[in-house]
């Protein structure tokens, strides 16, 4: 197969799987369907357990618990558990100063990650729901009310809310502000499709009985939320998604810790990806099984090869030029003619892609905030993310065939 073909080939996929999830929506939200179980205005106030893991948190953890101990929810059915996970700073000190608040639990443990901060907790409560929250996000107040009705659906074992991240402070930011908003559209679509197969850090919300039966939280490959959310799908329970209940995440000021994270996020992926390998088209996990996650595998080939494919076509045309100044010597005529913009259907089909990520975004905007305009930082996501996001996706996959592991920070 030429290279030209399966450029066509892999840009279709592409377009395809946008298509299809924007069609999806499209067809949910027009039939009036809701992913939403309970009935509105249901009062359904089950126990509640939030666990904080925290190492080295001291700087945003009080932001974090006072968001907590703010939610509309009766006191006397919620607890908050701030597990130290062996940190090195302030943080222990930071939790004991809650400490006299009845609904704070404050336990100390040797740094054993996440997963272990999460089933200490576990084993400590009788609460019929729990939940995570990270130490670097807030909580609205009215978000806990919005997903405990949801759980009236004795299917339903998790529900992730809608993520948006805090208020951008440069570029980068900015771009992930993009990045969330179009996250918010694919939770919301996905969980419509019974394919959600991520239950976020930042305050999903777990049946307790459904995790205890299935093993509890494991390390997962430093991505135990992706675990978890494959293992309750396999069990045959649901995860639905509540984009109203709000809660804002903080996002990495830096390159180098976006790409440790996203590293360890497309790692994740791909050794869980492993592990529930039976999950991959297999009809027996309907949407998720068949479309779902072979496209999200493929996706990260898709992206992969056209980025190399255009790192050497950059390199072929600087040779070219290098080669020609050398003959001809440099000279420099800058000039426009619109007869020769390139309209071949290789780049009306990248176009018509592009579009549809934007109004992707633009719907995700809608969902999360009632507002109609994409933020600012969604032709910076477009144009750079685009050339970023290979470059941890192939570093993700080198990792992950020969087991390296990945850092948490």
């Amino acid at each position: 197969m030429s290279d030209g073909i399966v450029m066509y080939v892999l840009l279709f996929i592409s377009l395809y799987f946008e298509v299809f999830m924007l069609v999806s929506f499209l067809r949910r939200h027009s039939s009036g369907g809701s992913i939403v179980s309970a009935t509105q205005g249901n009062v359904y106030e089950p126990k509640v357990a939030i666990v904080v893991p925290c190492f080295n948190e001291g700087k945003t953890l009080a932001a974090t618990v006072t968001s907590l101990l703010s939610l509309d929810y009766p006191h006397d059915k919620l607890e908050v558990y701030v597990v130290d996970d062996g940190s090195r700073d302030n943080t222990l000190a930071v939790a004991n100063a809650f400490g006299t608040d009845p609904r704070i639990h404050v336990l100390h443990k040797e740094n054993g990650g996440k997963h272990s901060a999460m089933n200490l907790a576990l084993s400590m409560t009788d609460a019929e729901l729990i939940g995570c929250l990270d130490a670097d996000s807030v909580v609205t107040p009215g978000a806990l009310r919005k997903i405990a009705p949801i759980f009236e659906n004795q299917s339903i074992a998790a529900v992730t809310p809608g993520i948006q991240t805090k208020k951008p402070e440069n570029l980068l930011q900015h771009m992930q502000e993009a990045e969330y908003r179009l996250g918010i559209f694919v939770r919301f679509t996905l969980a419509s499709l019974g394919s959600a197969y991520i239950t976020p850090g930042p305050f999903s919300i777990f049946r307790a009985s459904v995790v205890r039966s299935t093993g509890g939280w494991k390390h997962g490959h430093s991505t135990e939320d992706l675990e978890m959310a494959l293992r309750i799908q396999d069990a045959g329970y649901m995860i639905a998604n509540a984009p109203s209940a709000i809660v804002l995440t903080g996002t990495p000021r830096t390159l180098p810790a976006l790409f440790r994270q996203r590293v360890r996020w497309s790692y994740g992926f791909l050794r869980n990806g492993v592990d529930y390998r039976h999950m991959f088209a297999s009809k027996k996990y309907g949407n998720l099984g068949v479309i779902i996650l072979p496209t999200a595998l493929l996706s990260i080939g898709i992206a992969v090869y056209f980025f190399v494919h255009l790192v050497l076509s950059l390199l072929q045309t600087l040779m070219h030029q290098v080669v020609k100044i050398e003959i001809l010597g440099f000279s420099f005529h800058p000039s426009f003619n619109a007869f020769y913009i390139d309209t071949s259907a290789l780049w009306m089909i990248v176009l018509v892609s592009v579009s549809i990520v934007v109004a992707l975004i633009t719907v995700g905007t809608y969902i999360g905030t009632g507002k109609h305009r994409p933020p600012m930082g969604t032709a910076l996501f477009v144009l750079f993310y685009s050339l970023l996001a290979p470059v941890w996706l192939g570093t993700a996959a080198v990792r992950a065939a020969f087991k390296t592991g990945v850092r948490w920070r």
